[in-house]
C-alpha cells in the first residue's frame, strides 16, 4: 500500500497491483469454492440430511462467533501490517492472532454452555461432549484462518492465502473420505473433518508469511502490550464497521439454524453456499480496492470507476444464470436438495447487486478514513436485513427468510447508492463529514 502513498504511483502500476491482488483473491476463492463444494457434496451424498444440518448449524454458529470475536484484528493486519518494520510484523501478527483466538475460545465455550436455549440443532450439538469440543476447536481454527488470510493480503503475499485456502479446502473432503472408509458417518465426523482441516492449513502455511523472528524487545510482553494499546482504537473501529456489513452473512445462516429444523437447515445451507460462492467474486473487487487504497480522492475515483461497473456486470450475469440453472446446480448435492432448495437459491442470489453497492460503500469509507460514519450507517442497514430475514423466517420458514433478506438488502443499497456514485463521478467529498447529510 505504501506504493501509492501521496499518489505517486503510475496509473499502470496502480492497475497492475489492484488486479494482481484481485486475481489472487479470485484464485483462492475459486479453489476453496470448488473444494468446499466437494466437501459438501460428499457430505450430502454419504451422510443423512439431519447430520449435514447439524454440521451446517455448527459451522454457522462458529462463523458468527468468529466474526464477533476477532475484534477487527484481521482487517487491522490487512491495512497496517505492510507499513510496519520487518522486525515488528511477527510480533504484531502473533499478538493479534493470540488475542482473537482467546476471545473466540471463551465465546465458543459459553455458546456450548447455553446451547439448550439456542434451538433444536444447536441444542443437540451441545449435548454431546465430543461434538461440542470439536465445535470449539473448529471455531478457534476459523478465526486463525481469517487472520492468516487477511495478513497475507496486507503483505501482498497472495500466494500464501491461496495456498492456505486450497490446502484447507482439500483436506476437508479427504478427511470425510477417510471417516467414511472407517465407518464413521455422524455429525461429529463432519465437524472433525472441518476443524482439523482448518487448523492444519494454518500451521502448515504459517512460514509462507515470511515473518522474521523478533529480536531484542520486539517480541517481549511489554512491546506486545504497547502494540495492543497503539492499535486498539483503530482495530475497534474496523471491527464495528466489519460487523456492520459482513455480520449479516453469518447472521442469516444462524437465523436459519435457530428457526428451522436440521433437515431444512441442510437444504438452506446448500442454497446459501452456492449463492455465497458465486457472489464472492464481486465482493473481492471491493476488497482489492481497499487493499490498494490511497489517501487521495483522485486515485480512489479511478479505482471505483474500474471496479463498480465490473462488479455490477458480473453480478447481473450471475443472477441470470442462477435463475435458470438453480435446480441443476443444486442437483450435485442430491435430488432432495434440488427439489427443496431451488426456490431459496433463486431468492438468495437476488441480494448480489445490492451487495456490490454496499461493499463499494464500505471500501470507499475505509479508504477515506471515515470508519465511524460508515459504522453507524451500516449498523442500521445490517439490523434492517437481520430483522427482515428473521421476520420472514418466523412467518414463512426458509422461503420467507430468503425473501425478507432480499427485500431489506435492496432497500439498504438504494440508500447507499448516492454516496458511491459521488466517488464514481469524481465529485469531491467533504473529508470531515460535517457538511454532508447523505450516507
Amino acid at each position: 500500500m505504501s506504493d501509492f502513498a501521496g499518489g505517486e504511483a503510475e496509473p499502470g502500476s496502480e492497475r497492475t497491483r489492484l488486479f494482481t491482488t484481485f486475481a489472487f483473491l479470485v484464485a483462492k476463492q475459486g479453489a476453496t469454492a470448488v473444494l468446499g463444494l466437494a466437501y459438501w457434496v460428499l457430505a450430502t451424498r454419504l451422510f443423512a440430511s439431519r447430520d449435514v444440518g447439524l454440521a451446517a448449524a455448527a459451522a454457522s454458529l462458529a462463523a458468527f462467533l468468529a466474526a464477533v470475536g476477532v475484534l477487527g484484528i484481521p482487517i487491522l493486519l490487512l491495512a497496517e501490517l505492510s507499513s510496519l518494520e520487518d522486525s515488528t510484523r511477527r510480533a504484531m501478527f502473533t499478538t493479534g492472532l493470540a488475542i482473537a483466538c482467546f476471545v473466540v475460545l471463551i465465546l465458543s465455550v459459553v455458546a456450548m454452555a447455553v446451547s439448550p436455549f439456542l434451538g433444536k440443532s444447536l441444542r443437540e450439538i451441545g449435548q454431546d461432549p465430543v461434538t461440542a469440543g470439536l465445535f470449539v476447536v473448529g471455531t478457534v481454527a476459523t478465526v486463525a484462518t481469517i487472520t492468516f488470510d487477511n495478513a497475507a493480503i496486507g503483505l501482498h503475499l497472495g500466494s500464501a492465502q491461496l495456498t492456505r485456502g486450497t490446502l484447507g479446502g482439500l483436506l476437508k473432503p479427504v478427511c470425510v473420505g477417510i471417516l467414511v472408509f472407517a465407518g464413521v458417518k455422524t455429525s461429529a465426523g463432519l465437524l472433525l473433518a472441518w476443524a482439523s482441516a482448518l487448523a492444519a492449513s494454518v500451521v502448515v502455511c504459517f512460514p509462507m508469511l515470511r515473518l522474521r523472528s523478533t529480536h531484542g524487545g520486539e517480541g517481549t510482553l511489554r512491546n506486545r502490550i504497547a502494540l495492543t494499546r497503539r492499535y486498539r482504537l483503530l482495530s475497534f473501529h474496523h471491527h464495528i464497521l466489519n460487523l456492520s456489513i459482513n455480520s449479516i452473512s453469518y447472521i442469516v445462516p444462524l437465523i436459519a439454524a435457530l428457526l428451522i429444523a436440521p433437515q431444512q437447515v441442510a437444504y438452506f445451507t446448500a442454497a446459501f453456499l452456492l449463492s455465497a460462492s458465486v457472489l464472492i467474486i464481486p465482493y473481492l473487487l471491493a476488497l482489492a480496492l481497499f487493499a490498494e487504497k490511497a489517501g487521495d480522492q483522485e486515485l480512489l475515483h479511478r479505482h471505483v470507476r474500474r471496479t463498480l461497473p465490473l462488479g455490477l456486470a458480473l453480478c447481473g450475469a450471475i443472477v441470470v444464470v442462477v435463475q435458470l440453472a438453480a435446480p441443476l446446480a443444486l442437483r450435485i448435492f442430491g435430488p432432495a436438495y434440488s427439489e427443496n432448495g431451488s426456490t431459496a437459491l433463486r431468492l438468495l442470489i437476488l441480494v448480489g447487486p445490492s451487495y456490490v453497492v454496499k461493499d463499494h460503500y464500505v471500501a470507499i469509507r475505509r479508504a477515506q478514513g471515515r470508519l465511524a460514519n460508515a459504522s453507524r450507517i451500516m449498523a442500521l442497514g445490517t439490523s434492517a436485513e437481520a430483522v427482515g430475514a428473521a421476520v420472514g423466517g418466523v412467518l414463512w420458514g426458509m422461503i420467507g427468510l430468503s425473501v425478507g433478506w432480499a427485500i431489506a438488502a435492496t432497500c439498504e443499497a438504494l440508500v447507499l447508492l448516492p454516496a458511491v456514485m459521488k466517488v464514481f463521478r469524481g465529485t469531491r467529498l467533504t473529508e470531515s463529514g460535517g457538511g454532508e447529510s447523505s450516507a
